[in-house]
């Protein structure tokens, strides 16, 4: 059976369902916007990570390689 919106709230309160418990299921936990906002935390992380790194990396600096303008590979 549905409660209406203007029906007392089947909690016990006195007040009116839509100002009392209507909205209490809609709500987003605070769990799950703390978890999402540590993943997206750790998305942006890695993506720092990986631009730094690739940044960094010259393939000049391999060490004990040369690499050969002749044959355009490394020795």
């Amino acid at each position: 059976m549905k409660i209406g919106r203007n029906a007392p709230c089947p909690c016990g309160s006195g007040k009116k369902y839509k100002n009392c418990c209507l909205d209490k299921g809609s709500a987003t936990p605070v769990s799950q916007i703390l978890l999402g906002a540590l993943f997206v935390l750790i998305i942006v992380g890695g993506l720092i990570g990986l631009i730094t790194a690739f940044r960094a990396y010259e393939p000049s600096s391999v060490e004990g390689r040369v690499w050969s303008v002749e044959h355009q590979h490394w020795h």
